[in-house]
């Protein structure tokens, strides 16, 4: 085995198992964006935006379970999930399809005040300061983001792939040199 060789299986095997190590078991990542304004007061406006953690896609019901969250809610840092059927019915569900929120959407807590981010006909945040406030969202996205180790898989094959073609170039030259410069 030639000193390429041995350098491109132990690439290989690194990135492996630096994938392996690297990638989350049975869950997803989702970022999200929504903006909107206040029913009650047009000068009142929301925006919030972060990450969403999910578990693995079930395919019974087209969805993920949304686990975990991460973000700012109008500069307030999101601080928890709130389990299913806590707030306003909440399943915490990221439809496969869209719309990407059911009836009952997900629910968290930021600055101590929790919200509900649902879709009926549109996407709507509820929250509850001691009374219910509502902000129909003129922008909501959730975008997948991808796997490091995709990626990283997605390097490895291209390393291999250009250290494979190196190699062969190397060969020919070396079939031709000692054929006195006389291709095949």
């Amino acid at each position: 085995m030639n000193f390429d060789k041995k350098l491109a299986a132990t690439f290989t095997g690194t990135i492996c198992f630096l994938t392996a190590m690297m990638a989350p078991v049975s869950a997803a990542m989702f970022n999200f964006y929504y903006s909107g304004t206040s029913v009650l007061n047009p000068n009142d406006n929301v925006i919030a935006s972060g990450t969403l953690t999910t578990s693995s896609y079930h395919s019974a019901t087209n969805s993920y379970e949304i686990i975990d969250i991460t973000g700012t809610r109008n500069s307030d840092p999101i601080e928890s999930l709130l389990p299913p059927g806590s707030f306003l019915d909440n399943d915490n569900l990221l439809l496969a399809d869209s719309p990407a929120l059911s009836e009952f959407g997900f629910a968290f807590t930021a600055g101590k005040v929790s919200y509900n981010i649902f879709n009926t006909y549109d996407y709507l945040e509820v929250g509850y300061q001691g009374y219910y406030t509502g902000y129909p969202l003129s922008s909501f996205s959730i975008t997948p983001i991808p796997e490091s180790s995709l990626m990283l898989g997605i390097l490895s094959l291209t390393v291999l792939v250009a250290i494979n073609k190196i190699n062969v170039r190397l060969a020919l030259k070396k079939i031709n040199h000692s054929n006195g410069g006389i291709a095949n």
